[in-house]
């Protein structure tokens, strides 16, 4: 009995560990400056974001564009680093080589 007691704690503790996990890498809207953005190997385009928030989720990670809209978000990244300005983008996580959903120049 004691056994299945604590089998069911330790499930239910890695279960809320998961979840926590989960939720820390979870996407959203963050202002970045672009560091670097260009054509990468075959038809993927690249560009490397860091977080301008006091508290950076990330610093120096690289990011995809949709495929379906890397030329668009590829000028915008361009068009930010030529003007020294930040841009705004949607992000599916912050670990490394997430998907950019949408970029947009910000004052």
């Amino acid at each position: 009995m004691k056994a299945k007691k604590m089998f069911l704690v330790m499930v239910v503790v890695l279960s809320m560990v998961a979840v926590f996990a989960v939720a820390a890498h979870a996407g959203g809207w963050y202002t970045c400056t672009v560091n670097m953005a260009g054509a990468g190997w075959g038809t993927h385009c690249y560009i490397k974001l860091s977080d301008t928030a006091a508290t950076p989720a990330f610093e120096n990670r690289w990011f995809v564009p949709l495929d379906s809209q890397k030329k668009e978000m590829l000028a915008t990244a361009l068009t930010a680093m030529t003007n020294n300005m930040n841009v705004l983008v949607y992000i599916d996580a912050t670990t490394q080589y997430s998907i950019i959903r949408a970029i947009y120049l910000s004052p």
